[in-house]
């Protein structure tokens, strides 16, 4: 195979798991929360009824079959800024409990958490964002394994962005 050959197939590889080539569309809290997101990255669970509501995606890892990478968004009716304050206090109590929680070393915004943790005996990274719009709680949770390859990593921090950034709008 030729350098070009090569260069090509590389490239529809690259695009068939870029964050970009979104299909599949979901919304929470009664259409008030919507993001996009790869038809690639299948529904691990849902729950889309009541006040607390959640999708979550598996984002698989080609390098690394047991591991259970998945974006979560869950949103919660609850009653003004104090409910929020509690929402975010909760999520915030709960990542601190995981077994191996150390805080990530980059600072966040106030309403964004970055750690490491262990599941499955494996060391993952963790990215949680939180906001707040009409009296509904949001948080986006993002898990990955810290070992991934760089180029995967890479595509599925995209991905996160995307939809943390769809979510808080």
């Amino acid at each position: 195979m030729n350098r070009k050959t090569r260069f090509g197939f590389v490239l529809l590889g690259a695009l068939a798991l870029t964050p970009a080539a979104f299909a599949a569309d979901y919304s929470l809290a009664s259409g008030a929360v919507k993001f996009s997101a790869p038809d690639a990255w299948p529904v691990l669970m849902e729950k889309r009824d009541g006040a607390r509501q959640f999708i979550a995606l598996q984002v698989k890892n080609p390098g690394d079959a047991n591991a259970l990478a998945r974006i979560t968004v869950t949103t919660e009716q609850v009653d003004g800024v104090g409910g929020f304050q509690k929402f975010l206090n909760d999520g915030t109590a709960r990542a601190r409990k995981l077994p191996g929680y150390a805080a990530a070393s980059a600072p966040g915004s106030s309403s964004s958490l970055r750690y490491t943790a262990s599941e499955n005996h494996e060391k993952n990274t963790y990215t949680e964002v939180y906001a707040f719009r009409s009296n509904i709680a949001i948080q986006v949770r993002c898990i990955r394994p810290e070992s991934a390859p760089a180029d995967w990593i890479s595509t599925f921090d995209v991905g996160c962005r995307s939809i943390v950034t769809t979510v808080e709008h």
